[in-house]
């Protein structure tokens, strides 16, 4: 098991450090995991919002946009992990963490606190197994606990403008970045939130319309495979044809003969 390496642990707050009332909005390039130690501001992650109350675990992945309302007190822990199971398991929780007792989670961040001060080498090991159970306790509080997305509708309103963006603009350079930046979300969550909206990852839900659109292009025109494929949005005649055969168990050839052949026995 990958275990990540601890960038830094502490009590943060915002009244000692901070001399305004909001955060700049910034890109996390770590996992961020934070308790509140009192009822605060509002803290932002991508498009998602909640109230900083001490039953609330805030949960922030690398690549994420945030910013919080202040004030703000919290235990937290700063940590670099960038594969294997735990990986999986800190990118799969929610932003927030909602927990009806907080008892445990604050032992575990104060025992962390005190092993990480002392900066005895021979501590790593109990750290770690402190980490290794306050994510065990997320994972699970998160399976039961998940505080549904306060901007549910509005997240159904825009994967659907993104899908009749796609739809019209099958020719064009259709990125995960690009489309990201229509949406207005950080890659990571329109990633999630794609998968999560139509069952499928954004590349396989391109390809899937640019293969119905060419099936399409393929009966009712009498254009060339070559044409097909531009206009299809593949970057050549020949992957196309593979893109084709791999979706459809066929050439583009082979399925306008067996869709003819169908009618001309009719």
């Amino acid at each position: 098991m990958t275990l990540p390496e601890i960038v830094a642990v502490g009590v943060y707050n915002a009244q000692v450090t901070q001399k305004k009332a909001i955060t700049n909005n910034r890109k996390t390039t770590m996992f961020e995991l934070e308790l509140p130690i009192d009822d605060g501001g509002t803290s932002h992650i991508d498009s998602e919002s909640r109230k900083i109350t001490p039953n609330i675990v805030i949960c922030a992945k690398p690549g994420q946009l945030r910013h919080t309302h202040l004030p703000f007190k919290c235990y937290y822990i700063h940590m670099v992990l960038n594969e294997g199971q735990l990986f999986d398991t800190l990118m799969s929780l929610p932003n927030f963490i909602e927990v009806k007792d907080t008892e445990v989670l604050v032992g575990i961040f104060t025992e962390l606190c005190s092993y990480y001060d002392t900066g005895m080498a021979q501590n790593e090991i109990i750290i770690q197994s402190l980490l290794l159970r306050l994510i065990y306790i997320l994972s699970m509080k998160s399976s039961t606990s998940v505080i549904k997305h306060t901007e549910k509708s509005n997240n159904r309103e825009t994967i659907e403008r993104i899908l009749e963006y796609i739809e019209k603009n099958l020719t064009s350079e259709l990125t995960l970045e690009r489309l990201a930046r229509e949406a207005r979300f950080s890659t990571i969550y329109f990633h999630k939130l794609f998968k999560a909206s139509t069952g499928r990852t954004l590349h396989k839900y391109i390809e899937e319309q640019r293969i119905k659109k060419s099936i399409n292009l393929l009966l009712s025109t009498d254009m060339t495979l070559t044409q097909i494929a531009y206009e299809c949005g593949f970057s050549s005649q020949a992957y196309f044809s593979y893109a084709f055969k791999k979706r459809m168990g066929k050439t583009p050839k082979e399925y306008v003969k067996e869709i003819y052949s169908r009618y001309d026995s009719e």
